[in-house]
């Protein structure tokens, strides 16, 4: 149903409600059980409207919940007509077959209820993904222009070193350069030093003879090698005195 076929039948039964408020109530909990054959006395009392918009009004007006349970829960079982007048009664069968109506129009409305909140929920998510890359966006292209800036600032100073007449060194030359010094370095020390170009080689020398103890001064200080003494400078004088000898009483000779 369309937009505006939606709005006429909307018209139309605010007409019913306006013409028969006792059968066609405003307030939802005051709906009673309509007539049987209520449609064409509709035709009838209002031949001016359109008899497909009316019967969709009247469709819409009995597939309510609200009218479904006037049918399974009101009050005498009793119909009425288009003037509140009760006509008829409902039935056992029309109250079953209301009850199956509630009950299939409840599961409607809550699968109805469920996918508005899947799509509310996917509209969500949506919006969510569409936040993270949107920042992502931003955050490369903040990555993008700070990363243009380091290459002005480098750009620069290459150039302000060319104009001083310095040679700028890359970051990859400079590793390069600093490993192949390492690498002379290690081969260096693993030859020993080189002999100077202006200075000869001197021939190995050959392990001296042994030598006695009077050519060769030990490599400990030895009271023989002292310095004699001086005949100019006086000797200290010395005193020497007679050890005693003690002889145990037990000896021969023990006095």
């Amino acid at each position: 149903m369309s937009a505006t076929d939606k709005r006429a039948v909307q018209a139309v039964h605010a007409l019913l409600r306006e013409r028969f408020p006792q059968a066609f109530p405003a307030d939802y909990d005051a709906l009673k059980p309509l007539a049987l054959g209520i449609q064409d006395t509709l035709r009838q009392r209002l031949p001016e409207v359109d008899v497909d918009l009316l019967r969709r009004a009247l469709a819409n007006h009995t597939q309510r919940d609200g009218y479904l349970l006037a049918l399974i829960h009101g009050r005498g079982d009793r119909r009425y007509d288009l003037d509140g007048r009760p006509v008829g009664t409902v039935t056992p069968e029309e109250r079953a077959q209301a009850q199956q109506r509630l009950e299939a129009s409840q599961q409607r409305q809550q699968a109805q209820a469920q996918r508005r909140r899947d799509e509310k929920a996917r509209e969500e998510k949506r919006r969510q993904q569409q936040e993270i890359e949107r920042r992502n966006r931003e955050a490369k292209a903040a990555r993008k222009a700070e990363h243009e800036r380091r290459q002005q600032e480098i750009a620069a100073r290459k150039a302000a070193l060319i104009a001083q007449g310095i040679t700028p060194e890359s970051r990859s030359d400079r590793k390069r350069r600093l490993a192949r010094e390492a690498a002379e370095r290690a081969a260096r020390k693993t030859r020993g030093p080189r002999p100077s170009a202006d200075r000869p080689v001197a021939p190995p020398s050959r392990p001296a003879a042994p030598s006695s103890r009077l050519d060769t001064p030990p490599s400990r200080p030895d009271p023989s090698w002292a310095a004699p003494p001086d005949p100019a400078k006086p000797m200290p004088p010395v005193t020497y005195r007679k050890k005693r000898r003690i002889v145990p009483p037990d000896e021969p000779g023990a006095s």
